[in-house]
C-alpha cells in the first residue's frame, strides 16, 4: 500500500511541474512568466501563413557585383523577355517586338522626396557609375510599357576605400581584425509571438547556437524610444531635450552609435521598409543629411512611388513592391551589403514593418520559411565569419483584439533577442560565451543592447571599453557580454513600472468601484486628458470617465517594498469608448499614488 502510494506520488510529478507556473527570470527582485504561446485564446485568432511569391514572371533585368572593375553591371534577362511575349500576343505578331531599356538614377532631394535622373538607354547590360545608389528600370516594347523594377546597390567608393584601408592598416599592426556588426529587425514580434508565428526560425536559431535573451524587455510604448535607447542610450525626454526630431536637422546632432563606428573606421548603412511610417520621418523630420554611407530610404521612396505596391490576398496581408515583397528589398539589400564589405569593418542596421507590423498576430507567420533560408544564406556567403549578428525586434503587439486577451500585456513588452558570435570570439573570449548564456534568463532591454554594440566596437581595439561601453540613460546597464547582475530589478535597469514584466498581477480583491480604484482611475484620467491637452490633441481628449474595465494588483516580488503596491487598470472613456491602461505606484504608508505610465488600447 506504501509502495503504491509512493509510485502514485512519483507519477504526479511530471503534471504537477506542468502544471506550476514558468519563468524566464526568477530572482527575488523580477520574476518574468514563461506562458505556454499556444494558449487556447490567442490561438483562436491565429491563421498560419505560408510564403507565396509576388508575381510567376522573372524579372527582365538583374544586377551583379563584377568583383575586377568594382562596378555594378545591370543587365537584361533575354529568356525571361520570351515569357512577356508569350503572355501578350501584341508583342509577338506579326513578329517578335524588339525590346528598348533605360535606367534613372534615384537622386535623393531631402528627407522626404527623390528625384528621377534622365533615362539611360541600354541594350544586352551596362557598367553603371560609382554614384549610382538606387535606379528604376523602364522596359519597352512596341512603344507600350511592359516592364517596371528597382535594384538598389551599394557601389564602391573612393573615400570609403580609404578609410577602410587607413584603419585595416592600424589593425594589422597590432594584429586584430575589427568584428563587423549587423542588425536585423522585424517590428512587432513578441518573443512568444517568434515562437508561435515563426517556429521554423526559432527551432533554426537555437540548433546554429544564437544567443537568446529571453529576458529582454522595452522601455517604451512604440519603436522609437526602444531605438533611442538602442541607438543612442538616452531616452525619448533626453533626446527631446539635446536634439529634438520633430525639428528640421535635429536629429543630425544626436549621437547615434553608428556615428561611432564610422568615425572608428567602418562602413554604415541603415534601411528600414515601409516609407511612410519609417521611424525616424513619422510625424518627425528625419535626417536632413545621409546618417549613414549607404541609406535605403531615398531608393525605397521612389520604389514605393513608381513600382507596383499591393497586397497579397489569403497571405495575411503580406506586401509586394514590384517583384518582391517590400521586406525583401530590405532583407536582400542587407544581405548584398555584407556580401561586399565581407573582408572590410561593417556595421548595418535594417528594420523590416510590412511582413508583422499591425494587429495581426500571425501576419509574420507567412515569412516563416523566408526567414530561416535568409540566415542560411548568410552563412553561405561568409558573413558568420566575422559579423556579430543581432535579430531582434522593438515590442510585441501593441493593440487588436490579441492585445486584450490573457497573454496581450506581456507579450508587448518581451519582444525577442538572438544574437550571434563568430567561432573566433567564442575561442578568444569563453567568458563571453558564459555571460549571454546566464544573461539569457535575466532581465535585460535596449540600454544594455546598446553597451553591447559598443563593447563590440572596442573589441576592434579602435578604442577602449572604459570609454565607450555605457548607456548614459541607464547608469547601472551594462554590456550582454558581462555577466548582469542575477538580483536586478527594472528601477535597476532603467525600465518603469509600466513597461516592467517583473511582476505578475492578479485580479483586485477590491470592488472595481472602491475608493481607492477610482481615485487611482480618475488620477489616470487626469493624466491621459494633461498629456492629450499638452499635445495639443484636443480633437481626441477624453471627456468623461466611463467606468473600470479591469482591475489589477502585482504580486510583489519577495525583496518589494510591502508598503508599496502596483495596479494595473484598465479604463474606458467617452467619446468613442477608447480603453487606456495605466500602471499606479500605491504608497499605503503615505497614502500616495503616482501614475508611471499609460497605453492606448483601442476602441471596444
Amino acid at each position: 500500500m506504501i509502495l503504491a502510494r509512493i509510485l502514485w506520488g512519483l507519477a504526479l510529478i511530471p503534471l504537477l511541474q506542468c502544471l506550476e507556473p514558468r519563468y524566464v527570470v526568477d530572482t527575488d527582485y523580477c520574476r518574468i512568466p514563461d506562458p505556454d504561446p499556444y494558449s487556447g485564446d490567442v490561438m483562436s485568432q491565429f491563421r498560419r501563413g505560408s510564403y507565396k511569391k509576388c508575381t510567376e514572371l522573372q524579372p527582365l533585368t538583374w544586377v551583379a557585383y563584377n568583383e575586377s572593375s568594382r562596378r555594378y553591371v545591370l543587365s537584361i534577362n533575354e529568356s525571361a523577355y520570351q515569357w512577356y511575349l508569350q503572355t501578350d500576343l501584341q508583342l509577338r505578331v506579326p513578329i517578335p517586338a524588339a525590346l528598348s531599356c533605360c535606367y534613372m538614377n534615384v537622386q535623393r532631394s531631402n528627407e522626404q522626396d527623390v528625384q528621377l535622373g534622365s533615362c539611360r538607354e541600354f541594350q544586352g547590360s551596362v557598367q553603371l557609375p560609382h554614384d549610382t545608389d538606387g535606379f528604376l528600370v523602364e522596359c519597352y516594347a512596341k512603344h507600350k510599357l511592359i516592364y517596371t523594377n528597382g535594384h538598389a546597390t551599394v557601389p564602391e567608393r573612393s573615400e570609403l576605400r580609404e578609410r577602410l584601408n587607413q584603419w585595416a592598416e592600424s589593425d594589422h599592426g597590432h594584429g586584430k581584425r575589427a568584428p563587423s556588426l549587423l542588425m536585423i529587425g522585424i517590428d512587432t514580434v513578441s518573443r512568444l509571438n517568434l515562437k508561435r508565428a515563426m517556429p521554423q526560425t526559432y527551432r533554426y536559431l537555437h540548433s546554429k547556437g544564437w544567443f537568446e535573451l529571453s529576458g529582454y524587455n522595452k522601455i517604451g510604448d512604440n519603436t522609437l524610444p526602444n531605438w533611442l535607447a538602442l541607438l543612442t542610450g538616452l531616452n525619448l525626454s533626453s533626446i527631446t531635450e539635446q536634439c529634438d526630431p520633430h525639428h528640421v536637422a535635429a536629429l543630425d546632432r544626436c549621437e547615434f552609435i553608428w556615428q561611432l563606428y564610422r568615425d572608428l573606421g567602418y562602413v554604415t548603412a541603415f534601411g528600414e521598409d515601409d516609407v511612410p511610417i519609417n521611424t525616424f520621418n513619422y510625424g518627425l523630420q528625419g535626417f536632413q543629411k545621409s546618417p549613414v554611407d549607404y541609406y535605403l530610404r531615398p531608393y525605397l521612396i521612389a520604389a514605393e512611388k513608381w513600382l507596383d505596391m499591393r497586397e497579397q490576398e489569403h497571405q495575411e496581408n503580406q506586401i509586394c513592391l514590384g517583384y518582391d515583397h517590400a521586406s525583401e528589398h530590405v532583407y536582400n539589400y542587407a544581405l548584398e551589403f555584407a556580401r561586399r564589405y565581407r573582408n572590410d569593418s561593417f556595421f548595418g542596421f535594417f528594420w523590416t514593418n510590412t511582413h508583422s507590423h499591425g494587429h495581426q498576430i500571425s501576419r509574420t507567420s507567412a515569412m516563416d520559411e523566408y526567414m530561416t533560408q535568409y540566415l542560411e544564406r548568410l552563412v553561405g556567403q561568409g558573413t558568420m565569419e566575422h559579423t556579430v549578428v543581432v535579430l531582434l525586434s522593438d515590442h510585441g503587439m501593441r493593440q487588436g483584439a490579441t492585445r486584450l486577451d490573457s497573454l496581450g500585456w506581456l507579450e508587448e513588452r518581451l519582444p525577442f533577442l538572438f544574437i550571434w558570435l563568430p567561432a573566433y570570439l567564442r575561442q578568444s573570449h569563453p567568458e563571453f560565451v558564459q555571460a549571454l548564456q546566464l544573461n539569457g534568463n535575466r532581465l535585460s532591454n535596449p540600454y544594455d543592447l546598446h553597451a553591447t554594440l559598443k563593447h563590440i566596437l572596442a573589441l576592434s581595439g579602435r578604442d577602449t571599453l572604459a570609454t565607450v561601453a555605457t548607456a548614459k540613460d541607464c547608469p547601472h546597464c551594462q554590456s550582454l557580454l558581462l555577466e548582469l547582475p542575477r538580483n536586478r530589478s527594472c528601477a535597476d535597469a532603467s525600465i518603469v513600472d509600466h513597461w516592467c514584466t517583473c511582476w505578475s498581477y492578479r485580479a483586485s480583491n477590491s470592488p472595481s468601484n472602491s475608493s481607492i480604484d477610482q481615485k487611482m482611475a480618475q488620477l489616470a484620467f487626469n493624466h491621459i486628458s494633461n498629456l492629450l491637452f499638452a499635445e495639443s490633441r484636443l480633437n481626441r481628449q477624453p471627456t468623461t470617465l466611463d467606468g473600470i474595465f479591469k482591475s489589477l494588483v502585482a504580486l510583489p516580488n519577495k525583496a518589494d517594498d510591502p508598503r508599496v503596491s502596483i495596479h494595473r487598470l484598465q479604463i474606458k472613456t467617452q467619446p468613442m469608448s477608447i480603453v487606456y491602461e495605466v500602471t499606479v505606484r500605491y504608497n499605503s504608508s503615505s497614502q500616495k499614488m503616482f501614475v508611471s505610465d499609460v497605453s492606448k488600447l483601442g476602441r471596444i
